[in-house]
């Protein structure tokens, strides 16, 4: 397994690979742009530059970005009112057409730092029936992979299935898959406490290997290209995304081992995603409980 971290890449997308390093990454997650406005940043040849030279320097690997939280590919292909959150609309927006353009910045910013893949919340049906989301959902992803050319992925992430979420399901997932139809450069993440929060038991003895039947298949686990590691501060089916520092929450400590000792899941980057300790995301902490849960997991496989 190769861990890694989300970590912040303020003051230059390049800064992400110090502050990778001294949490002890293999592996890195970032975010290319502010995930909470559609503005993209400029990132600045030097700064792309010094990012991949930073990553081949430390052996920083895979990397990887995630995808914008207004993302929503499954939203209706019209103008909508939109504004702040609590507030009064202030402006129409397609969301959907802003999403798919948002997907080819992402994929082409991430061509050009080397990255695998952006990892991708497709977005929820709301507005329209499941099957119409899905199908907007593929052509827009399809969309962006003509648009953005290169070897750079889109990672379709499992949901905790809050509202009318998309992919909470592997069988939705698969749906989505087949909806884009191209599958070389289509590839998943999964989100462990996505996983729990959906239903699918990863906290019990022998319950990853069985989601992960479940996943190979409808999907086939040679797809699986990501790990998201975090623990959950809610219950087991509660449909919340709520992530939790390793062994604190819901999942616990058994539960990590059980996952993180899981044979097929050894290789993958395994990205954490928790609070931290001060509530500023990943720490050493959690980084060194990781690799102890999987040291562990694998010693009660043998």
């Amino acid at each position: 397994m190769r861990f890694g971290a989300h970590v912040s890449s303020s003051g230059g997308i390049s800064s992400a690979i110090e502050r990778g390093r001294a949490l002890g990454c293999d592996s890195l997650q970032v975010f290319t742009h502010n995930p909470r406005t559609w503005r993209p940043i400029n990132h600045t040849d030097e700064q792309i530059a010094a990012f991949r030279a930073g990553a081949a320097e430390h052996g920083m690997g895979p990397l990887v970005s995630h995808g914008l939280y207004l993302i929503n590919l499954g939203a209706p292909d019209r103008e909508v009112p939109t504004g702040p959150p609590g507030k009064p609309a202030v402006a129409l927006r397609n969301i959907y057409r802003s999403s798919v353009e948002s997907l080819i910045q992402h994929l082409t910013i991430g061509e050009a730092l080397g990255l695998d893949g952006v990892v991708l919340h497709v977005g929820s049906c709301k507005g329209s029936t499941e099957d119409e989301s899905i199908e907007r959902i593929g052509a827009g992803i399809a969309e962006a992979l003509e648009a953005a050319p290169g070897d750079c992925c889109v990672f379709l992430e499992n949901t905790a299935g809050a509202g009318d979420t998309i992919g909470r399901t592997f069988a939705q997932l698969r749906r989505v898959a087949d909806a884009v139809g191209a599958p070389e450069r289509l590839a998943f993440c999964l989100d462990t406490q996505h996983l729990f929060a959906s239903g699918y038991p990863v906290h019990d003895p022998g319950g990853i290997d069985r989601v992960l039947e479940e996943f190979d298949r409808e999907i086939g686990t040679d797809r699986l290209r990501c790990l998201h590691l975090n623990d959950s501060k809610v219950g087991f089916g509660s449909n919340r995304d709520r992530h939790e520092n390793l062994g604190d929450g819901e999942i616990g400590p058994d539960g990590m081992r059980h996952i993180l000792g899981c044979p097929d899941l050894q290789g993958l980057p395994v990205i954490l995603e928790v609070p931290g300790a001060d509530g500023k995301g990943p720490d050493a902490d959690n980084m060194a409980r990781a690799r102890r849960f999987h040291e562990e997991g694998l010693a009660a496989r043998r």
